[in-house]
């Protein structure tokens, strides 16, 4: 582990940390930045290295794994962070490489299509976690994965489970050849608490505004209903997806 000392809000790699903040930046550099304890604890139980970790000088933190350690002043991690409230260390990880295919082998995905709320994001993560579903696909425009927001609402959960991106509906479209695609929509006879999971599905979901795209809806073999009392029109994607996840791990074959 290297060590060094910055005091200057200009300095090269402090203006490049700031610059992690823009989702098209990190995607081009393939770098995460993480802010807030939680978030910086879930990266060492899980076993993951920082490539740099800025800290106050009294920081203290173990059973880390870090390249680039640097001690940096309270204006610089203010600088470097994406949350209002002071934080005491600022991190940074390369981006996850997940080869697709590998959800060619999971049993039960969720497929999330055009979400755009990142808190609804990462409480979608987080109980797909909490309810052991396998891995998520994010389809078509969606929310950048490691926005600040969603990582932080996944409670530590981010890196717990595979999750990729992709606008390939041919892929969606082999995945279905040892499962069921079933899609979650507003009407449908086909009631949501009633319906019996096989072992191996995927289970869709479309953004609040949207719903699901006709791309989907075009090849899913069944649709289901999460039917509602007193009227309610809809509720929180992120509530909707996580009783959905529930019922998925009761509600079997």
């Amino acid at each position: 582990m290297e060590t060094q000392k910055i005091t200057s809000t200009q300095n090269n790699l402090v203006k490049f940390a700031i610059k992690l903040q823009n989702p098209k930046f990190r995607k081009t550099e393939q770098l995460i930045l993480l802010d807030g304890e939680k978030t910086i604890q879930g990266i060492i139980e899980n076993e993951m290295e920082f490539e740099y970790f800025f800290a106050k000088e009294d920081y203290n933190i173990k059973n880390a794994k870090i390249k680039n350690y640097i001690q940096v002043t309270d204006e610089i991690l203010k600088k470097i962070s994406t949350t209002k409230t002071p934080t005491n260390a600022v991190g940074i990880i390369k981006e996850p490489q997940i080869e697709k295919n590998i959800f060619k082998k999971l049993n039960k995905i969720a497929l999330i299509d055009g979400i755009k709320d990142p808190g609804n994001l990462g409480t979608i993560i987080r109980s797909a976690v909490a309810f052991s579903i396998d891995g998520i696909i994010l389809f078509n425009d969606c929310v950048d994965l490691y926005n600040s927001k969603t990582i932080r609402a996944t409670a530590q959960n981010m890196f717990k489970i595979p999750i990729i991106h992709t606008s390939d509906i041919n892929f969606i479209n082999s995945l279905k050849s040892d499962r069921k695609l079933i899609s979650t929509v507003v009407t449908t006879k086909n009631e949501l608490f009633n319906y019996k999971f096989d072992e191996k599905f995927i289970i869709a979901f479309g953004s609040e505004a949207d719903g699901i795209s006709e791309e989907i809806l075009k090849i899913s073999d069944e649709k289901v209903t999460l039917k509602m009392d007193n009227e309610v029109e809809s509720i929180n994607l992120g509530v909707c997806a996580s009783i959905t996840f529930a019922l998925c791990k009761i509600n079997k074959k």
